[in-house]
């Protein structure tokens, strides 16, 4: 059976109820032994005094039961008597309940007890002790803890009055842990007497045992032990447990833990419940304090929050722990278990509840608690209006979302940007649910504080700071709480301040036509910097699509030529770059964006940041694009975090720094999920994640990852030739070269309808004229490469060069002389990772062709590239052209006539294609033949030319017409 209906469920309460039969006494072999020998000593006239302790279900009462059968086998007479928490205002009731055993000895004693006036003396107990002297007698009390004052002073006496040769045994059994226990046998009988026993909790062993005698079958070691930890040894519990699972039909096996502990669960939950309704008035509000501020106040201030007024402190805290509800721990008390700390608050009235802890965190505050000590408990108060209140809870959030960045970081293994990570992170586990409680934790202390009265700046600052925690779980409400501090009417630098903020941070998520909407709106009023801010905000939302055109919206002026606002200079220099104009003059507008620091919005800086690196100056912009998500992490701003971190992850990309990349990745990942991200935003996250998938090998996930539908409007995103490009990678890595040469060539065509005509942002041309160079197209690759290196001549920057006339020398344009001239000019910066894959299919040309010395002299130039050391699969070139040039150095690569006529017309034409590396699919749709064909045409020529593999057709030429 797979779990527990209710009625089972409740069926396995009631055993916690039952009472008429004990559980088996398992591990009680030590105390049995010497309670047998109290009864032999009794009938040698030797008497005693035993005192049997332990906590509520542990057995001790079950003790003392066994006991009195023992002693009634043995013709010992038993009187019994129990403590009750109703009955313990009842005068003498233990001493009635002793009496009446006795019969007509001590029916004139019974009624004078019975009576309703004072009582003098100790009624009844020269009777006992005279019918003691001719009948051995055990007197068991159990549940001491509850007797009422009387019949403890009248036990007490009976206690003093033993001596030997009188045959009486007392064997008190109350719950607790201390021996003698407030108020009890503690220098009442003499020592030589007196005995104290404790039962323990039963251990895995025993409660294998139990399980075994109560299921039928042997019990597994993890079951038992699972079940010993989950009731702490509590027999009576245990007892329960195990008899519900059993008559569900049930086994002990490992499987059913997660059961077990339900169970468990639930029958403390129902013991705490009923020992709730027998406490006192005032015995109940301590506890409900208790349950509310124990953990941070002393007994005696949560006597303060309980109102108590009558009782003293010592006698409620020793029937709160005889009760089995506490624990002491010095000047506090503790509830022992958090399900029992559950029940009582489920069992206080909610509004009582709510005051206890606005009353509990006040009291807090005035002992001096820390800040996330008070908001915990004020997570569950209504409103105080104590500005003390939004202080604590503003701080608290403050440590919480730095507690969950510093796991995120561990998590990661991150080191400072620009180092290298060992290996992956992993993404779950119980180290990342601890990152998302605290996450959590950090949301709802703002939203507590949004309760509260307070100024409207301290207002928008929380309510900012909520949008950008929501924004991970709820981007729509983010936007709209966004939406409401942009268009606050305050006035001050302060507001001007905030409403920049929420306007950078709602396009960071990536929904432009929320921008667009908002910040016309926030213009209307705006003045000074404030609206050079919201101009440059605007303008960034309008170039993020492709089909908003330059026209700005009413009230909206245009973004000036010549920008002296630092996020206008940001943006204009991005629009430079893009279009392939003034290198220097972008790189100036870059730096003065820059140098404005956290007084400039984020969005701009982060443009700012990738013109700059694609002026060549990457050093300088990486430097600045740290110091942006250093910023960004002490503030907590969590959208525009993930937006710099993946900027961070496609420079490292460019650079050729994988590891570095894929940490920034997933730590841009963590800050915003990718599912929180607006479609016009997410296709540059998943673009990056997949070329990073493409160079590191893990071809499944870059598959997976460009093959997965985009949601509905990434088209429109200006990442989208990004992911077009990121497709176009992984069709060339699968040797898909007709396609991957279309989707390169899609990618350019989105970029030219925007005008983006600089080839630095990508290398669309060099790539696409690489593949139509494997098809065989050269007309159209010379196009491309032609294309290239003008637009690169013209930007002027020294990697952008150096990139197309690297892809020019693979068509012969330059020498292969001038293109190793370049290789040590390159500086490190923009597109260093393609440059290097450029660098590496010149040399498999050169060794092609058998210029081995040229070839030999570029792989030496490729090796020297650390790019080669971060990147598995062009590491894998790397090694595989170095072995191809040991084996031209003893073996003819060029392929002997007489073998390449043997091959025949068709077999000849299918290796003449996948020598300029088309796949099997592609030869066969330019062939007009099944793949099995062309596997069969390409067996057949591999065992004819006597090699193995494509990349030895590849690598060897055909003899010329001529030969």
């Amino acid at each position: 059976m797979s779990g527990l209906n209710g009625e089972q469920l409740y069926a396995g309460l009631i055993w916690a109820g039952r009472r008429g039969t004990d559980p088996p006494l398992l591990e009680r072999e030590s105390e049995q032994a010497q309670l047998k020998q109290v009864l032999a000593a009794l009938g040698e006239g030797r008497p005693a005094v035993v005192s049997v302790t332990g906590r509520p279900g542990f057995g001790h009462n079950a003790l003392l039961r066994w006991t009195a059968r023992l002693a009634e086998e043995r013709s010992v007479r038993v009187l019994r008597a129990c403590g009750s928490l109703t009955e313990r205002d009842l005068r003498h009731g233990a001493v009635i309940q002793l009496l009446t055993q006795l019969g007509e000895a001590t029916e004139r004693p019974l009624q004078v007890l019975r009576g309703h006036h004072e009582v003098d003396g100790l009624p009844g107990l020269p009777e006992l002790l005279h019918t003691i002297r001719r009948t051995p007698t055990l007197v068991t009390v159990e549940d001491a803890q509850w007797l009422d004052p009387a019949s403890l002073r009248w036990l007490q006496a009976l206690a003093r009055r033993l001596s030997a040769g009188l045959p009486l045994a007392l064997l008190i059994g109350r719950t607790g842990v201390d021996q003698h226990g407030p108020d009890w046998l503690a220098n009442t009988a003499p020592a030589r007497l007196t005995r104290h026993l404790t039962v323990r909790g039963l251990s895995p062993r025993a409660v294998g045992t139990l399980a075994e005698m109560i299921f039928g079958i042997p019990c597994d070691e993890s079951f038992a032990a699972a079940a010993a930890q989950a009731c702490h040894g509590n027999p009576a519990v245990l007892h329960a447990a195990l008899h519900c699972l059993a008559d569900a039909g049930h086994r002990p096996t490992a499987d059913l833990v997660p059961q077990l502990r339900t169970v468990i669960t639930g029958i403390i939950g129902e013991r705490a419940g009923r020992a709730l309704r027998g406490l006192s008035d005032e015995s109940t509000a301590v506890l409900r304090a208790l349950a509310v501020g124990g953990d941070l106040l002393d007994f005696t201030l949560i006597c303060n929050l309980a109102g108590l007024r009558t009782e003293p402190e010592s006698r409620l805290r020793s029937a709160l722990e005889s009760a089995g509800f506490t624990v002491p721990d010095g000047p506090y008390e503790r509830i022992r278990l958090p399900v029992v700390r559950a029940r009582i608050l489920e069992d206080t009235p909610a509004a009582e509840r709510g005051g206890l802890y606005a009353r509990a965190a006040d009291l807090a505050y005035r002992s001096g608690a820390g800040d996330e000590d008070i908001a915990r408990l004020l997570l569950h108060a209504p409103p105080i209006g104590e500005p003390w209140a939004v202080h604590a809870l503003y701080g608290s959030f403050g440590a919480a979302a730095r507690r969950s960045e510093d796991i995120a970081r561990t998590l990661l293994h991150a080191p400072p940007i620009g180092e290298p990570r060992e290996a992956p992170a992993p993404r779950g586990g119980f180290g990342a649910d601890v990152y998302r409680s605290e996450f959590a934790r950090a949301a709802a202390y703002l939203n507590r504080a949004l309760d509260e009265p307070q100024h409207p700046v301290q207002r928008a600052q929380i309510s900012l700071d909520l949008a950008s925690a929501e924004a991970v779980a709820a981007p729509v409400a983010s936007d709209r709480r966004l939406a409401a501090v942009v268009n606050s009417p305050g006035e001050g630098e302060l507001w001007s301040q905030l409403r920049v903020r929420a306007l950078d941070m709602g396009l960071a998520r990536g929904d432009d036509s929320w921008g667009r909407c908002v910040a016309p709106q926030a213009l209307a009023t705006a003045h000074g910097t404030e609206r050079d801010d919201l101009i440059a905000l605007y303008w960034y939302a309008v170039q993020t699509r492709p089909e908003v055109t330059d026209v700005p919206a009413p009230g909206v002026p245009a973004l000036p030529e010549h920008p002296l606002a630092p996020a206008q200079a940001g943006l204009r220099a991005g629009q430079m770059v893009v279009r392939g104009q003034d290198r220097a003059r972008a790189a100036e507008l870059a730096r003065r964006a820059l140098a404005a620091g956290h007084t400039a919005p984020v969005m701009p800086r982060l443009v700012a940041v990738r013109a700059l690196w694609l002026t060549d100056a990457a050093t300088e912009a990486e430097d600045h694009l740290a110091a942006i998500v250093d910023e960004l992490r002490r503030r907590h701003c969590r959208p525009t975090l993930a937006r710099a971190l993946v900027l961070t992850a496609e420079l490292h990309l460019r650079g050729g720094r994988l590891a570095a990349a894929e940490r920034a990745v997933d730590v841009a990942e963590q800050a915003l999920p990718a599912t929180a991200w607006h479609p016009f935003a997410v296709t540059h996250l998943v673009a990056v994640r997949s070329v990073i998938a493409v160079e590191t090998r893990q071809r499944d996930v870059a598959r997976a990852l460009t093959g997965a539908p985009t949601p509905p409007g990434s088209e429109s995103s200006v990442h989208w030739p990004l992911l077009l490009f990121a497709r176009a990678r992984v069709a060339a890595d699968e040797g898909r070269w007709a396609e991957a040469a279309e989707l390169f060539k899609e990618s350019g065509r989105w970029l030219l309808r925007r005008h983006w005509v600089n080839p630095v942002i990508l290398p669309w041309r060099s790539l696409a004229a690489r593949a139509c160079l494997t098809l065989g197209d050269r007309e159209q690759a010379r196009r491309l490469i032609d294309e290239e290196l003008t637009l690169a001549r013209q930007w002027g920057a020294p990697s952008a060069l150096g990139l197309a006339q690297l892809c020019a020398g693979t068509l012969d344009q330059l020498g292969p002389a001038d293109a190793a001239g370049e290789l040590t000019d390159i500086p490190r910066g923009p597109n260093q990772l393609a440059y290097a894959w450029g660098l590496a299919d010149l040399v498999t040309e050169e060794a092609t062709k058998g210029d081995r010395t040229t070839a030999a002299r570029l792989l030496t130039e490729l090796s020297g590239h650390c790019v080669t050391r971060t990147s598995s699969r062009l590491a894998e070139r790397v090694r595989w052209l170095a072995a191809r040039l040991e084996q031209t150095a003893t073996l003819d690569e060029s392929i002997p006539a007489k073998e390449w006529a043997a091959l025949s017309p068709a077999e000849r034409q299918t290796a003449e294609l996948a020598r300029r590396g088309l796949g099997n699919r592609e030869i066969a749709e330019q062939l007009s033949v099944s793949r099995r064909t062309v596997e069969l045409r390409l067996s057949s020529t591999y065992k004819k030319l006597r090699i193995t593999s494509r990349e030895e057709l590849r690598a060897r030429s055909r003899p010329t017409e001529g030969t």
